[in-house]
């Protein structure tokens, strides 16, 4: 009788313990990680055949990269957005030969004036922007979970006005690519952007088609979807996001969800479907309502890509 006694006494205080460990973890999630910004860098191969498939290289014996990308997404601006306009200056006012941006730009009006923080300096080769989901639309909170927890892709019937979205970003220098080919030269690249939610797989042949025999053949897209198509199509690297990486991460787990129909190990980084590459992007924000990372901290990413 006593022990249970005794045991009654430290319930409340491992009640306590719980719920305040639990307040803690929400509040770093959300204060401290989720704006814990960082710039990573990676060397990718093209053509890796290596099995178990890794595109990542920890050394290029000297040569120089075919093209130095700075990868963003996922950054969902809103007002008063101070800290990771900061982080974008700085990212955006190094050298690359692209920028690529791929998709969830601004989360509202609110980010737009932010819009100068995405491209200081310009690329050598020239900066491109895919729209994401929450571009086109405001999602209200039921749609918003449902669509995480059942995996849909349901959207509102309405979509948003896009031309303030278009000027602030033209005006900076990004050139937006909806279901649309651009070819450049002198670089041998050509260049394919796909719009939200998707595009079928003879129009993304179609598109391929229009890039030389000799080029390097890059695609860009929000929402990773049938990737297959991609491999089909002859692109060698692809670049999307929309998965935040899961942003909850478990260690020895990974990601709880993706929010897409990629497996919870392939939530973000290099994978591969036949021999196309691919980058999904961990991004640098999410709907200010849920935006908690855990194990997860939000990223750019520097990719040198090597023949």
């Amino acid at each position: 009788m006593a022990a249970k006694l005794r045991l009654a006494r430290y319930i409340p205080f491992a009640a306590g313990s719980l719920i305040g460990l639990g307040a803690f973890v929400i509040w770093y999630a959300h204060k401290i990680e989720a704006n814990r910004f960082r710039l990573e860098r990676l060397k990718v191969k093209l053509g890796a055949t290596n099995k178990p498939f890794t595109a990542e290289v920890n050394g290029a014996n000297g040569t120089k990269p075919r093209l130095t990308i700075l990868h963003l997404s996922d950054l969902h601006l809103v007002a008063n957005d101070w800290q990771k306009s900061d982080f974008l200056r700085e990212v955006t006012s190094a050298q690359y030969d692209l920028v690529m941006l791929t998709g969830d730009i601004f989360e509202n009006e609110g980010g737009l004036p932010f819009a100068a923080d995405l491209l200081v300096k310009k690329p050598r080769l020239g900066a491109f922007a895919v729209f994401g989901n929450k571009d086109y639309y405001h999602y209200g909170w039921w749609r918003k979970i449902s669509n995480k927890l059942l995996g849909h892709y349901s959207v509102p019937k309405a979509k948003r006005d896009m031309a303030p979205w278009f000027d602030h970003l033209r005006a900076v220098g990004y050139q937006i690519l909806q279901n649309q080919f651009v070819r450049i030269p002198e670089a041998k690249l050509s260049l394919i952007g796909v719009d939200f939610p998707g595009i079928h797989e003879e129009s993304l042949k179609e598109l391929a088609g229009e890039a030389e025999k000799d080029d390097l053949l890059l695609a860009l897209f929000h929402l990773p979807k049938n990737l297959e198509a991609f491999s089909e199509a002859g692109i060698q690297f692809d670049l999307g996001g929309h998965t935040h990486g899961g942003q909850i991460r478990v260690p020895g787990m990974g990601a709880i969800i993706t929010d897409s129909e990629l497996p919870r190990h392939e939530a973000s980084g290099l994978l591969k479907r036949g021999n196309t590459i691919f980058h999904i992007s961990r991004g640098l924000g999410a709907d200010p309502r849920t935006n908690i990372r855990l194990f997860c901290p939000p990223a750019a990413t520097v990719i040198e890509l090597y023949d």
